[in-house]
Order: C-alpha cells, then sequence, then structure tokens
C-alpha cells in the first residue's frame, strides 16, 4: 500500500515537472475561482489543448481531385473520389483504431455506417445529417486532422457559411486547385473574398501538374498563380496527386506490410495440414517466396522516391511542419488564453450585474425609509390636526360641563347667628344672607343619566380617540405594502433576470443570490412587519387607554367632582356660621372647571394628546427611529452579501490581469521556443 502511494505521487510530481507555463497558470486560475464558477470539464479541454491533433481544412472546387489529394496525404486508397455529396457535408478525418463511417445527425445521433455509405447519399437524402467524421489507423493523424469541406458554394449559402465557421478556427488551409485552371478571375475574386484574411496559414496547391508537358510549362502555371493569388496565399505548391497516391500505394513499406500480412494468413492457413512433411515443405516454400519478394523491394524503393519526388507532395508536408505547425502551436496556447480570457470576463459580468442587483435591492430600501420619512410628516402634519380636534372636542366637553353645573347652582337663604355686644351683656341675633347651593342629587341624575347627552358626547369622543389607531395603522400599511411590493418586484424580475447572466450551470453567486431572495421575508420583511406591528400597538394600546378612561369614569369622575364641589360649599358655609370672619364660598365658572379637570385627569390627557410630545409624535418618532435602525441592519446584511461577491470580484481580476499579461508575453516566449527547437532539428 505504502509503495502504490510512492508510486502515485511520483507520478503526480512527474506530471507536474512536464506542465508546461500555460498549464501552470490553468492551474492557478482554476484554484483561484470558486468550484462552482466553472465547469472542470473547461479546464481540462483547455488543458488538453496542446495535445489535440492540428487542424487542416481542405477547400477545393468541383472536379479538382480533392478525395484524390487526401488520399494521397493520408497514403491510404480511402476515400471514394467522384462523389458528390460528401463536398456538401463537411467530413472530419482523425484517427481511429479501425476504418469507420461515423454519421451525425443534426438531432445529435451517430451511426457508425460503411465507408461505401456515401456512393448512396444525394444532395435529398443527406438534409438531415450534421457532418461526417471517418476514422483511419493512420498514424499521420494522431497528429493532423483533415477536415473536407463543403467549399464556397454560390447556390448554397449553407455550405459557404459552415465553411468559412470552420476557417476560423483551423490552424491551417489547403486551397485544392487544378494547375491549368487556376488564377480565373472568378476564383480570384472568391478567394479574395473569403480566404485573404487567412493569408499565414494558406497554402494554394495546384493539382494535377502531371498534365503539363514540361517543367517549364510547370514553373510558368505557378509563377502565375502566385502573381494571380498574391497577399491570399502564404505559399503555391504545384503537385500531382495521382502520382502521390501511386507512390505511397507502391512505397517499400506498404510492398512489405502486404508480403507479411499474406505470409501471416498463409501460415494460419497451414494449421490444417497434418501431414509435418507436407507443413515444413510448405512453410520452407512460403518464406522463400516472401524473401525473395523483400529483396526485390530495392527497385521499388528507387521508383517510389522518383515518384514522390514527382508528385512533390513532400512539398507539402513540409509546408505543414515548418510553416503551419508552429502557427498552430502558438495559435493553440493563443486560442487557450483566449478562452480563459473570455471565460472570466463573462464570468466577471456574471458577478457585477449580480453585484447591481444587490445593490438594487439597497436602493429600495434606502428610498423606501427616505419616502415614508417624508410621507410621514405629511400625514403627520394631518393626524396631529385630527388629534388636537380631539383635545379641543374633550376641551369644550369639560367647558359645557361646567357651564351645566355652574347654571344649575341654586341661591338659597340661610340664618346665621351673630353676637351682638350691649352695656350688661352679649346678644345673639340672626342674620338673613344668601348663599350658593349645590342641588347635588339633581345634577348627578341629569349628568349621569345614559340618555344624558354629555354621556353621549363622551362616548362618541371615546369611539374617535379609539378609532384614531386605524388611520395610524393605515398609513403604515401602505408604506408596509409598498415595500414588499417593490421587494417582491425586485424578487420575480431582477434575481430571475441573472439567469441570463449565468456563466456556470451551478454559479455559486447565482445559488446565494436565490437563496438570499427566497428567505428575503424572514431576513428582510418580518422584522419590518415587527416595527409597524410596535409602533401601531404601542398607539392603540395607548389610545385604548384613554378611551376607556373617558368611558369608563365618566361617572366617577362627574361624582367626584359634584362631590368635592358641594363638599367645598357646606364647609365653607359650616366655618362662616362659626366664624363671621371665614367668607363664604361662591364657585366661580373657573373653579368648577378645575374640578372637573382634576377628575377627568385633564392635564395628562392634554399632555397625551395635546402637548409638545404628545402621543402621536412619539409614535411617528417611534416608528421613523426604528424603521431607520432597520434599514441600516438591513443595508449592512446586503453589504455582507456584496462584499463576499467583491472579494470573488477581486480573484477573477487578479486572474484577468495575469491572463492579460501572460497574453502579452507569451508570443515571443512561443516564437522563440519554436526556434530553439528548430535549431536542434
Amino acid at each position: 500500500m505504502l509503495k502504490q502511494f510512492l508510486k502515485e505521487c511520483q507520478e503526480i510530481l512527474q506530471k507536474n515537472s512536464q506542465t508546461t507555463s500555460i498549464q501552470k497558470l490553468l492551474l492557478d486560475c482554476q484554484n483561484n475561482l470558486n468550484p462552482n464558477d466553472y465547469s472542470l470539464e473547461f479546464f481540462r479541454d483547455l488543458y488538453d489543448k496542446n495535445k489535440e491533433a492540428m487542424q487542416i481544412a481542405i477547400i477545393g472546387q468541383f472536379s479538382s481531385g480533392k478525395s484524390t489529394f487526401l488520399n494521397a496525404l493520408l497514403g491510404e486508397n480511402i476515400l471514394p473520389t467522384g462523389i458528390t455529396p460528401i463536398t456538401s457535408k463537411v467530413c472530419k478525418i482523425c484517427y481511429g483504431d479501425e476504418y469507420i463511417l461515423e454519421v451525425v445527425y443534426k438531432n445529435g445521433h451517430k451511426i457508425p455506417q460503411n465507408i461505401d455509405f456515401l456512393h448512396k447519399l444525394t444532395r435529398q437524402n443527406s438534409q438531415n445529417i450534421d457532418y461526417f467524421c471517418l476514422y483511419a489507423p493512420i498514424l499521420l493523424l494522431k497528429e493532423i486532422n483533415f477536415l473536407d469541406t463543403p467549399g464556397f458554394n454560390s447556390q448554397n449559402q449553407e455550405d459557404t457559411n459552415t465553411t468559412l465557421k470552420i476557417l476560423e478556427n483551423v490552424d491551417g488551409i489547403i486551397w485544392l486547385t487544378l494547375i491549368d485552371n487556376a488564377g480565373k478571375n472568378s476564383e480570384k475574386q472568391l478567394l479574395k473574398e473569403f480566404i485573404k484574411h487567412y493569408a499565414q496559414k494558406s497554402l494554394c496547391v495546384l493539382n494535377q501538374k502531371d498534365r503539363l508537358k514540361s517543367q517549364e510549362e510547370i514553373n510558368l502555371s505557378v509563377q502565375y498563380a502566385k502573381e494571380a493569388f498574391n497577399g491570399i496565399f502564404a505559399e503555391v505548391i504545384p503537385i500531382s496527386a495521382k502520382i502521390g497516391l501511386q507512390a505511397n500505394l507502391n512505397s517499400p513499406q506498404k510492398i512489405l506490410k502486404n508480403l507479411l500480412s499474406n505470409l501471416s494468413s498463409k501460415i494460419q492457413n497451414l494449421i490444417h495440414i497434418e501431414n509435418k512433411e507436407t507443413l515444413l515443405s510448405t512453410l520452407e516454400s512460403d518464406f522463400q517466396f516472401t524473401s525473395k519478394s523483400i529483396q526485390n523491394t530495392s527497385q521499388n524503393n528507387t521508383d517510389y522516391i522518383n515518384l514522390i519526388k514527382q508528385s512533390n507532395m513532400q512539398a507539402i508536408f513540409d509546408f505543414i511542419t515548418h510553416t503551419i505547425k508552429p502557427k498552430a502551436t502558438l495559435s493553440k496556447e493563443y486560442s487557450t488564453l483566449k478562452k480563459l480570457k473570455e471565460m472570466h470576463i463573462l464570468l466577471h459580468y456574471q458577478y457585477h450585474k449580480t453585484l447591481l442587483c444587490y445593490k438594487s435591492l439597497t436602493k429600495i430600501f434606502i428610498n423606501h425609509l427616505h419616502n415614508t420619512t417624508l410621507k410621514s410628516q405629511t400625514h403627520q402634519e394631518k393626524q396631529q390636526q385630527i388629534f388636537n380636534n380631539l383635545y379641543k372636542t374633550l376641551d369644550l366637553l369639560l367647558d359645557s360641563l361646567a357651564q351645566n353645573i355652574y347654571n344649575n347652582l341654586e341661591k338659597i337663604t340661610l340664618n346665621f347667628p351673630i353676637k351682638q355686644k350691649s352695656l350688661f351683656k352679649e346678644k345673639i341675633i340672626l342674620q338673613s344672607k344668601e348663599v350658593v347651593s349645590l342641588p347635588l342629587e339633581q345634577i348627578k341624575i341629569r349628568l349621569q343619566n345614559q340618555d344624558s347627552p354629555f354621556q353621549k358626547d363622551f362616548k362618541a369622543l371615546s369611539a374617535q380617540i379609539n378609532n384614531f389607531c386605524n388611520l395610524f395603522r393605515d398609513l403604515v400599511e401602505e408604506f408596509s405594502k409598498d415595500l414588499k411590493s417593490k421587494t417582491k418586484q425586485w424578487q420575480d424580475k431582477e434575481v430571475q433576470k441573472q439567469e441570463i447572466y449565468k456563466y456556470a450551470p451551478n454559479s455559486q453567486s447565482f445559488k446565494d443570490l436565490q437563496h438570499f431572495s427566497q428567505q428575503y421575508y424572514e431576513c428582510l420583511i418580518t422584522d419590518f412587519d415587527k416595527n409597524d406591528l410596535l409602533a401601531t400597538s404601542n398607539l392603540q394600546s395607548q389610545l385604548h387607554f384613554l378611551s376607556h378612561f373617558l368611558t369608563l369614569n365618566y361617572n366617577n369622575a362627574i361624582e367626584s367632582a359634584l362631590n368635592k364641589l358641594d363638599l367645598k360649599l357646606k364647609n365653607s358655609i359650616a366655618k362662616h356660621q362659626e366664624n363671621q370672619d371665614f367668607a363664604i364660598f361662591s364657585p366661580t365658572l373657573e373653579n368648577i372647571r378645575d374640578y372637573l379637570n382634576e377628575s377627568f385627569c385633564f392635564e395628562p390627557l392634554q399632555a397625551q394628546l395635546f402637548g409638545p410630545m404628545n402621543l402621536l409624535k412619539k409614535t411617528h418618532s417611534q416608528f421613523l427611529k426604528g424603521l431607520e435602525n432597520l434599514t441600516r441592519d438591513k443595508i449592512q446584511l446586503i453589504n455582507d452579501q456584496m462584499t463576499n461577491l467583491k472579494t470573488e470580484i477581486d480573484k477573477i481580476i487578479k486572474n484577468l490581469q495575469i491572463i492579460k499579461k501572460f497574453m502579452n508575453m507569451e508570443p515571443e516566449l512561443l516564437i522563440s521556443r519554436q526556434d530553439t527547437k528548430n535549431k536542434e532539428v
């Protein structure tokens, strides 16, 4: 077990030591990001991009010998010639363990077919096919994949669009044309329109040079093509695909492979021979024949070299090796950096949009506090007027009560003994005086009767005080409803809108935002409801107390005020009887009102309803203070989310800065690295 662990560690160390600078950059970027913000497949594809085979597109007009040319490049006669439909669909030729044609349909289905399947196709019955993939066990295909493209078809724009899309992403382009037909104005115009942008990775191949009579004619054709295609191709090369294919099919290696294959087949067939002498004799004969055939391949080798030279196919491979391959390596690494940069830009955009989404929620709460404060001040002024009217009504009711009691006071005549001194003795005489009397029972019955207009007026005032809370509650509910509406709208629209900016399927920022918005009522709105309820319930309890106090205490207050007034009157009369110097109390309207104020607790009620810090002002102040504190707390809660986002954004920006710096430096490094390799070769 320890040995296995050490072996795995060694493999990891070895792998790390073999990583390129870009692969190290990919690992660093990956480690800096949240794992939910990218797919492992994305980084894996970028990490392995340099291992991919070069992609070379082959474009040729009809009857240019494209199938023969591809067969010559591959060294095998595997592509059928004269098949039109294959030119209307992309055919990717890549390495596989066996010869097989994979047909990929537009619905995504992949069906393996024999290569002869191509003979049965027409443009009509191939409409549902997306592209072909031809696998072949040819070593060259491990390094190079060829893309047989539809080309530029003036009668089918879809073919042209498909080819243009391929040209943007391939490492090299080979334009195949007939040597005696190259340079026509129509062809030149076509190439200037579509190929000129890719001149550095494009090669013009003039096929069927064997049709010309001399090397001089070939040179003239090449010179003409170079002038006609000036600035369109990096190189113009004349070849004979037919001779090149013939050479490859009859190469010493191919002949040797066929001889050994035939010998192997013969040996397998000998297992049925039971006689040993016959078996040995046959084996000896087969070996001798194969041996002589191998010895005769020297002449074939000379023929092969001559044919290869005549075909000029080696020039194609030299162009691929010395022109396309170095640029392909650079292109792959630059493409890797470009995709990595694009991924970070999109991720940054997603986080930026998420950040703006949180800011919009912050703005909702700030605006809610601002608008509620302004509206509350306006409504408070209106409500204060109503509140003042309640006080004024109570004041008028007490004035009316006092006036009614005062009007019902009676004057009676009482005889008071007065001591009168004479010469010999003190004489007591009776003196009549008019005094104020309170018909206590009569007034009580009139004021405390259930049908008493005063009692009804106090009950009406009590109801008005009690119902006043509804005004405040309606106002608070209006504010709360507005906040809930805007927050719900934010949840339904702003949060859902983030879906279109989401880069990774399991985006962490989007998951956090969704969770935050789903819990918005608990973590945001509930506390606002509590603040509304606290302010409303406090006001309601205070007003409810005042209302019940006026209703339930009415009779007691009347009783108390009248009893005090009656007692005052009787006490003053009694004291005056004892001592005429003591003045008899004659109540004024103000005196009666004072007794009523005391019995009805008018001063505390006045402070609650009319004072500088009356109950309404206190409630509004409490409500706005609570709202201000809650808004601050909730904004802090949102800011915490935004801080986490900004931390991730900083990581993305840091990665972007490294990537941009790498993109500016890497081409020079790659070029110098490639020059070093070329010198070593």
